[in-house]
Protein backbone atom coordinates (compact mmCIF):
# COMPACT_ATOMS: atom_id res chain seq x y z
CA UNK A 1 0.00 0.00 0.00
CA UNK A 2 2.79 2.42 0.94
CA UNK A 3 4.63 1.55 -2.29
CA UNK A 4 1.49 2.25 -4.31
CA UNK A 5 1.01 5.58 -2.51
CA UNK A 6 4.66 6.50 -3.11
CA UNK A 7 4.38 5.54 -6.80
CA UNK A 8 1.26 7.64 -7.18
CA UNK A 9 2.96 10.55 -5.46
CA UNK A 10 5.96 10.21 -7.80
CA UNK A 11 3.60 9.88 -10.77
CA UNK A 12 1.72 13.00 -9.65
CA UNK A 13 5.00 14.89 -9.32
CA UNK A 14 6.07 13.89 -12.83
CA UNK A 15 2.68 15.00 -14.18
CA UNK A 16 3.02 18.32 -12.32
CA UNK A 17 6.51 18.82 -13.76
CA UNK A 18 5.28 18.11 -17.29
CA UNK A 19 2.37 20.53 -16.85
CA UNK A 20 4.76 23.13 -15.45
CA UNK A 21 7.06 22.72 -18.42
CA UNK A 22 4.19 23.18 -20.84
CA UNK A 23 2.89 26.24 -18.98
CA UNK A 24 6.30 27.86 -18.73
CA UNK A 25 7.24 27.14 -22.34
CA UNK A 26 3.90 28.51 -23.53
CA UNK A 27 4.43 31.68 -21.53
CA UNK A 28 8.05 32.19 -22.52
CA UNK A 29 8.13 31.00 -26.10
CA UNK A 30 10.67 32.44 -28.49
CA UNK A 31 8.13 34.08 -30.79
CA UNK A 32 8.27 37.85 -30.94
CA UNK A 33 5.70 39.70 -28.88
CA UNK A 34 3.99 42.60 -30.52
CA UNK A 35 1.21 44.99 -29.65
CA UNK A 36 -2.12 43.90 -31.09
CA UNK A 37 -3.56 46.35 -33.57
CA UNK A 38 -7.00 44.75 -33.56
CA UNK A 39 -8.57 41.91 -35.46
CA UNK A 40 -7.46 38.35 -35.75
CA UNK A 41 -3.75 37.88 -36.33
CA UNK A 42 -3.02 41.57 -36.93
CA UNK A 43 -0.23 43.08 -34.89
CA UNK A 44 2.44 45.69 -35.11
CA UNK A 45 5.69 46.44 -33.30
CA UNK A 46 5.34 49.34 -30.88
CA UNK A 47 8.15 51.85 -31.35
CA UNK A 48 9.49 53.44 -28.18
CA UNK A 49 8.47 57.05 -27.77
CA UNK A 50 9.54 58.63 -24.51
CA UNK A 51 6.36 60.70 -24.40
CA UNK A 52 4.06 57.72 -24.98
CA UNK A 53 2.80 55.20 -22.47
CA UNK A 54 2.84 51.64 -23.75
CA UNK A 55 -0.50 49.91 -23.25
CA UNK A 56 0.66 47.12 -20.93
CA UNK A 57 1.36 47.17 -17.23
CA UNK A 58 4.58 45.20 -17.73
CA UNK A 59 5.96 47.84 -20.11
CA UNK A 60 5.47 50.50 -17.45
CA UNK A 61 7.73 48.70 -14.99
CA UNK A 62 11.05 49.34 -16.73
CA UNK A 63 12.29 51.88 -19.22
CA UNK A 64 14.43 51.18 -22.25
CA UNK A 65 17.10 53.44 -20.71
CA UNK A 66 17.19 51.36 -17.50
CA UNK A 67 17.48 48.11 -19.42
CA UNK A 68 20.18 49.62 -21.66
CA UNK A 69 22.15 50.89 -18.66
CA UNK A 70 22.03 47.56 -16.81
CA UNK A 71 22.58 45.22 -19.77
CA UNK A 72 24.90 47.31 -21.91
CA UNK A 73 22.60 46.65 -24.90
CA UNK A 74 20.72 49.49 -26.60
CA UNK A 75 17.11 48.30 -26.58
CA UNK A 76 13.57 49.24 -27.56
CA UNK A 77 10.27 47.95 -26.17
CA UNK A 78 7.76 45.65 -27.83
CA UNK A 79 4.50 44.83 -26.07
CA UNK A 80 1.67 42.27 -26.15
CA UNK A 81 -0.87 41.55 -23.44
CA UNK A 82 0.81 41.48 -20.04
CA UNK A 83 4.31 41.01 -21.46
CA UNK A 84 6.98 43.46 -22.51
CA UNK A 85 10.07 42.58 -24.52
CA UNK A 86 13.20 44.67 -24.67
CA UNK A 87 14.96 43.85 -27.94
CA UNK A 88 18.15 45.21 -29.46
CA UNK A 89 17.32 48.56 -31.05
CA UNK A 90 19.25 47.73 -34.22
CA UNK A 91 17.47 44.33 -34.55
CA UNK A 92 13.81 44.97 -33.61
CA UNK A 93 12.54 41.99 -35.62
CA UNK A 94 14.84 39.55 -33.82
CA UNK A 95 13.00 36.81 -31.92
CA UNK A 96 15.64 37.01 -29.16
CA UNK A 97 14.79 39.42 -26.36
CA UNK A 98 17.47 40.95 -24.17
CA UNK A 99 14.93 41.21 -21.32
CA UNK A 100 11.35 39.96 -21.04
CA UNK A 101 8.99 41.24 -18.33
CA UNK A 102 5.72 39.40 -17.81
CA UNK A 103 2.99 38.68 -15.33
CA UNK A 104 1.90 35.09 -14.83
CA UNK A 105 -0.71 33.52 -12.58
CA UNK A 106 0.18 33.09 -8.91
CA UNK A 107 0.45 29.34 -9.51
CA UNK A 108 3.42 29.90 -11.85
CA UNK A 109 5.63 30.51 -8.81
CA UNK A 110 4.64 27.19 -7.21
CA UNK A 111 5.05 25.38 -10.53
CA UNK A 112 8.57 26.78 -10.93
CA UNK A 113 9.42 25.63 -7.41
CA UNK A 114 7.96 22.15 -8.03
CA UNK A 115 9.86 21.81 -11.30
CA UNK A 116 13.04 22.80 -9.49
CA UNK A 117 12.42 20.21 -6.75
CA UNK A 118 11.87 17.44 -9.30
CA UNK A 119 14.98 18.22 -11.30
CA UNK A 120 17.05 18.65 -8.13
CA UNK A 121 18.35 21.96 -9.44
CA UNK A 122 18.74 24.80 -7.05
CA UNK A 123 16.96 28.02 -7.69
CA UNK A 124 18.79 30.78 -5.84
CA UNK A 125 16.68 32.80 -3.38
CA UNK A 126 16.79 36.57 -3.90
CA UNK A 127 15.92 38.82 -0.96
CA UNK A 128 14.18 42.17 -0.93
CA UNK A 129 11.76 41.42 -3.77
CA UNK A 130 8.11 40.93 -2.90
CA UNK A 131 7.06 38.05 -0.69
CA UNK A 132 9.61 35.64 -2.12
CA UNK A 133 11.85 35.51 -5.18
CA UNK A 134 14.01 32.92 -6.88
CA UNK A 135 16.46 33.20 -9.74
CA UNK A 136 16.78 30.28 -12.19
CA UNK A 137 20.15 30.61 -13.93
CA UNK A 138 19.40 27.73 -16.26
CA UNK A 139 16.77 29.84 -18.06
CA UNK A 140 17.75 33.32 -16.86
CA UNK A 141 14.37 33.86 -15.20
CA UNK A 142 13.71 35.65 -11.92
CA UNK A 143 10.35 34.70 -10.36
CA UNK A 144 8.85 37.18 -7.89
CA UNK A 145 5.87 36.09 -5.83
CA UNK A 146 3.32 38.88 -5.60
CA UNK A 147 0.06 38.73 -3.63
CA UNK A 148 -2.09 37.54 -6.55
CA UNK A 149 0.32 36.82 -9.39
CA UNK A 150 3.93 36.17 -10.33
CA UNK A 151 6.22 38.74 -11.92
CA UNK A 152 8.91 37.23 -14.14
CA UNK A 153 11.98 39.13 -15.27
CA UNK A 154 13.57 36.99 -17.96
CA UNK A 155 16.99 37.31 -19.53
CA UNK A 156 16.87 34.48 -22.08
CA UNK A 157 20.41 34.92 -23.37
CA UNK A 158 23.69 35.59 -21.69
CA UNK A 159 25.34 38.98 -22.21
CA UNK A 160 29.09 39.32 -22.08
CA UNK A 161 30.32 41.28 -19.04
CA UNK A 162 26.77 41.56 -17.61
CA UNK A 163 25.98 38.46 -15.49
CA UNK A 164 22.28 37.63 -15.62
CA UNK A 165 22.20 36.66 -11.95
CA UNK A 166 23.24 40.22 -11.04
CA UNK A 167 21.35 42.18 -13.69
CA UNK A 168 17.96 40.43 -13.31
CA UNK A 169 17.63 41.30 -9.58
CA UNK A 170 18.55 44.94 -10.29
CA UNK A 171 15.89 45.14 -12.99
CA UNK A 172 13.43 43.43 -10.63
CA UNK A 173 14.14 45.94 -7.84
CA UNK A 174 13.21 48.79 -10.21
CA UNK A 175 10.05 46.96 -11.35
CA UNK A 176 8.92 46.04 -7.81
CA UNK A 177 9.50 49.63 -6.64
CA UNK A 178 7.26 50.90 -9.44
CA UNK A 179 4.57 48.35 -8.58
CA UNK A 180 4.73 49.39 -4.91
CA UNK A 181 4.50 53.10 -5.83
CA UNK A 182 1.45 52.42 -8.02
CA UNK A 183 -0.23 50.42 -5.25
CA UNK A 184 0.44 53.19 -2.74
CA UNK A 185 -0.90 55.90 -5.05
CA UNK A 186 -4.03 53.92 -5.92
CA UNK A 187 -4.63 53.23 -2.20
CA UNK A 188 -4.55 56.99 -1.52
CA UNK A 189 -7.25 57.65 -4.11
CA UNK A 190 -10.58 57.43 -2.35
CA UNK A 191 -13.87 56.98 -4.22
CA UNK A 192 -16.35 59.84 -3.94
Amino acid sequence: MLTTLFSFSTFARVQLALAAGLLLSACSGGAPLEQSSGGTGRSTVVQLDSSATLPTEACGLLTAREVTDLTGQTVQQQAQGDACRFVEANQPASPDAVVLVSFRPAAAFAIAQAGNDLRRRNMVPVTGLGREAYYDDNHGDLYIRLPERTLVIGMPRRIKDHPRDRVAPELARLAVARLAARSASSARVTPQ
